[in-house]
């Protein structure tokens, strides 16, 4: 009886995946219809695209060319690796953290939605060249 139940049992999985695999091949409404694609925030997206349309990352972004511009530079320590104190080594992990106001990249949250924080990828906007060395 009980070699029954195991074959009646590998069956019913059988039987069970064929179901399953025939309701999906027969029903794309449960694949496609039923998961609806994540829609970027119309007010964020036409922030972004007013932002960026005539932003050029590769000229420094001040009014005028005698204008200083302030880049705030933090690293966070992530890993110490290794402390060698005779030969005064340390190998580490570090995450730098830049920051700058930039003119162009300033909008008022009332003219988009309420719109407050934008997060634009760091290789579409101008980073100043600063280099850690040592």
């Amino acid at each position: 009886m009980s070699r029954m139940m195991g074959l009646t049992s590998g069956m019913n999985k059988h039987y069970t995946k064929v179901i399953l695999f025939v309701y999906l091949i027969c029903s794309p409404k449960v694949v496609y219809g039923a998961v609806k694609p994540l829609e970027a925030n119309p007010d964020a997206k036409r922030l972004y695209d007013d932002l960026l349309s005539n932003y050029n990352r590769l000229i420094r972004p001040v009014a005028n060319n005698t204008e200083t511009l302030t880049v705030y530079l933090g690293l966070k320590l992530s890993n110490l690796f290794e402390l060698n104190l005779k030969s005064q080594v340390m190998t580490t992990n570090v995450w730098v953290l830049q920051v700058s106001w930039q003119y162009k990249l300033r909008w008022d949250p009332v003219d988009y939605g309420g719109v407050e924080t934008l997060y634009v990828p760091s290789e579409h906007i101008w980073l100043p060249d600063i280099v850690l060395f040592n």
